[in-house]
């Protein structure tokens, strides 16, 4: 990262010596000529600069060594003398520019790719207690991210179960960038069964506390 950042403050610097030799150059090159190195060349620092931006957001190091290189590359246009170039040599300059401009385009998609990745893992975990404000006794209690049941285990296992009145402290859910929905998936000890959408966008992140109760209308289990 530090010999990409080199680099950076590096084509900084070409870049104005790179305009003097533009402007100060006499003779040769058709002036049209110039003028389109000089566009693709200020195309060239763009990109770059946008790909080192970007490339500081994100944690993975797999594009260091590529970018190093790119950089590189990009420095050694401080070689060319464009007053002493003809017009095809400068066509071959611009070719070689718009190839790294290419590559640098390739490497900002990979990187905003990896950035959609890196958020996407990004986890703010929850804590939950919750209490049971109904006459039934719960034997079997689990929480687990919606589509997702590898992780379903039954926090009620190893007690006597959650009897009205009582309540549970220390469950923790963990919303994504998503927030995607929870599942509260409940069994009673007559058997019943009962799944709960649990909305995590809208817990507080200080924790959340939750009351299991019925609907006196629908006699359905809700918890909120």
């Amino acid at each position: 990262m530090q010999q990409f950042s080199n680099c950076l403050r590096r084509i900084t610097l070409i870049w104005g010596i790179f305009l003097c030799l533009i402007l100060t150059g006499c003779g040769g090159p058709s002036e049209e000529k110039i003028a389109q190195a000089q566009s693709t060349y200020t195309q060239l620092v763009e990109i770059h600069n946008q790909v080192a931006e970007a490339h500081k957001e994100i944690s993975d190091a797999s594009l260091d060594s590529k970018l190093v290189a790119l950089s590189e590359k990009a420095g050694k246009i401080e070689d060319f003398n464009l007053s002493e170039m003809k017009d095809e040599d400068i066509d071959l300059l611009i070719e070689t520019m718009n190839s790294l401009i290419s590559s640098y385009e390739e490497c900002l998609q990979t990187i905003n790719d990896i950035k959609g990745q890196e958020d996407a893992a990004v986890l703010t975990p929850i804590l939950v207690t919750l209490l049971n404000s109904t006459d039934q006794t719960f034997c079997t209690l689990t929480f687990y991210e919606k589509d997702d049941t590898s992780a379903k285990s039954n926090v009620l296992e190893e007690t006597s179960g959650l009897g009205p009145g009582q309540s549970l402290a220390g469950l923790m859910i963990y919303r994504d960038v998503d927030n995607t929905p929870w599942i509260l998936e409940l069994e009673n000890t007559d058997g019943a069964c009962t799944e709960i959408e649990l909305p995590v966008k809208d817990f507080d992140e200080e924790g959340e506390h939750l009351t299991l109760s019925v609907d006196p209308e629908t006699q359905e289990l809700k918890c909120s």
